[in-house]
This record gives C-alpha cells, structure tokens and sequence, in this order.
C-alpha cells in the first residue's frame, strides 16, 4: 500500500515515534518490546518545521533536537501510562559519524575517524539507559557493554532463556546497568565485513589492521607488529605503544587467534545479492 509517494522525511522521525505510542498502548497489561530505529541523523537530513532552523549546530542539530524531543515524547506517555517503573529504554546508535558528509555528517569529538573504520570514532557509541527506580538517575559509566550484550541481558531481566541453539557474542550486563557491579564483558572485537580488525581487552586495543571509511584514506594495510593503544590513557588512538609493551601485544594476539578459531564466518549476504 502506497501511504505518500514522495515520502515527506520532515515528518518520518515524530511518525515513527507515534507509532511506537500506538504499539505499547495496544500492548495494554501484557509485556511489549519496541524496537525504534530512527531513519535520523542518516544523511539526507529533514527536520520538522517545529525544528528547522532552531539549533546553532544547523540542520544536523535540528535533526538531534527534534530526535531528543520525541524520545521525551515517548517517556513521558510510559510514565502517563504507568509503565515507566516497568519499562527498560535503551537509547543508543549503530555506527560513529559519516565524516565524508562534514557538518551533516556529525562528530566523534576527540575519538578518531568516523563510520566505516575499526577506530573507535567508528564504532564507540553513546548509551543512555533508563528506568526509573532501578536504574540510578544522572550517572555515568565507563564500563565497556556492545550492542550484542542486549540480548542476554534483556532476557535474563524478562525471566526467559536466552537462545540455545547458536553461540551468543553477547554477555548479561545488567550489573553495569544498575549500578551494581563491573559488566563482565573484557574483550570486544572490530569487525570490518568478515575480517577480525581489532581487538580490545580490558583498556589495551590492538588493530591488526586499519583501514580509512568507505573511499577515504588511509589505505588498507596489515600491521606486524599490531599497533597498540592504551585507551584509558589514549582515547583519541595517537601513540602506538606495541614496542613498550610486547606482552600485551603477545596476550592479544593469542586472544584474537583463540577467537578466529571459534568463528566461522557466512558468507556475504550484500554479495549474494
């Protein structure tokens, strides 16, 4: 069914937020699960007129006010609803800025490159997580959680199993969450495609090889020694510190090894098509 054609994308972030408000009122009593991607901040950028031309970032802070904006939209009615203190909200993004499109593209601040890299301007995001009477207000955190980590912890907080029939790569992080413990996730992998290009355990971060966002140096290149950052003390991934400290080199090349031995990657499914 044709809804609009051209599709008015002024209108697609609070649509998308209505939606969502529709789906948890028709959940009535039972458990609900929304999952609420924004088509915003991906270029091409379109905000409402209740939000053009408001932010001094411009349209690319139009776009992040207006997101905000709906996001206090749909607290607000779980509160209306009284399903805040039973509801988990986790806000978070997929992917680091899309550098090669500048001030529409968003920033990394003092994290290095962007989307498309294995750096961690590409792939350390934002999380915000919200409930109200577990979860401490006005907090931060510097424990390390992925995406991946959602699904375990989601269902160990629902009382379900978590799937049995495949290796989950992600781990229950509801201590970090709540603010009761460390997260017991030590290690995170860089993927780029099917190909292990990094890895981090505790603060140490090792790229096996680097690569520039799509069509944008630096050229691709296999390092050996792997560069060595230190990212509590080097978020920003400028000094290599292989050289001072070849155990750690040694410790993360027999943990990457250990994991390649353990994945088998599909295939392609972009190249299938």
């Amino acid at each position: 069914e044709v809804v609009e054609r051209p599709a008015d994308q002024t209108t697609i972030t609070r649509r998308y937020t209505d939606a969502a408000i529709k789906f948890i009122d028709a959940a009535g009593d039972r458990p609900f699960f929304v999952y609420l991607p924004h088509s915003m901040p991906h270029v091409p950028l379109f905000a409402s007129s209740d939000h053009a031309g408001r932010s001094p970032r411009g349209l690319y802070g139009d776009v992040i006010e207006e997101i905000d904006a709906n996001t206090g939209r749909l607290l607000e009615h779980l509160r209306k609803a009284g399903k805040s203190d039973n509801t988990l909200v986790i806000f978070t993004s997929d992917t680091g800025p899309w550098l090669a499109y500048g001030a529409q593209g968003g920033s990394a601040g003092l994290l290095r490159a962007g989307k498309g890299t294995t750096f961690e301007g590409g792939m350390r995001v934002c999380t915000l997580a919200w409930w109200p009477g577990r979860i401490p207000a006005a907090k931060t955190s510097a424990e390390v959680i992925t995406t991946m980590d959602l699904l375990p912890t989601l269902c160990a907080l629902a009382g379900v199993k978590a799937p049995r029939d495949r290796t989950l790569d992600g781990v229950n992080v509801s201590a970090a969450l709540f603010g009761t413990g460390p997260s017991p996730r030590q290690q995170v992998h860089y993927y780029r495609g099917s190909e292990l290009f990094a890895l981090r355990h505790q603060q140490w971060k090792a790229h096996f090889q680097t690569w520039g966002a799509y069509g944008a140096p630096p050229k691709h290149t296999h390092h050996d020694p792997p560069l060595l950052y230190d990212l509590n003390a080097d978020p920003s991934e400028q000094r290599d510190v292989a050289k001072k400290h070849p155990q750690v080199v040694a410790r993360l090349r027999a943990l990457a090894k250990e994991h390649r031995s353990g994945v088998n990657a599909p295939p392609s499914q972009l190249e299938i098509r």
